[in-house]
């Protein structure tokens, strides 16, 4: 199994926090908008960080797992 240095996971952390700010402004944006299209494509951006969030958490989860055995 592959470990992940001490500085991947540290930019794995910074990735992480990029992505929950993405999602935060591009929700903000949504919200504080009067336009329909604006409001769905801020929307849209914020979904697909949030997509990126995920799949980082799980292989963030899934690097963590290992290091327990």
């Amino acid at each position: 199994m592959t470990q992940l240095t001490d500085m991947e996971l540290f930019q794995l952390g910074e990735q992480l926090r990029t992505e929950a700010l993405a999602i935060s402004k591009n929700m903000t944006y949504a919200q504080e908008t009067t336009d329909p299209k604006l409001q769905q494509l801020y929307t849209k951006v914020a979904d697909r960080h949030r997509g990126h969030y995920e799949i980082l958490m799980r292989n963030a989860q899934n690097f963590a797992q290992q290091r327990q055995f």
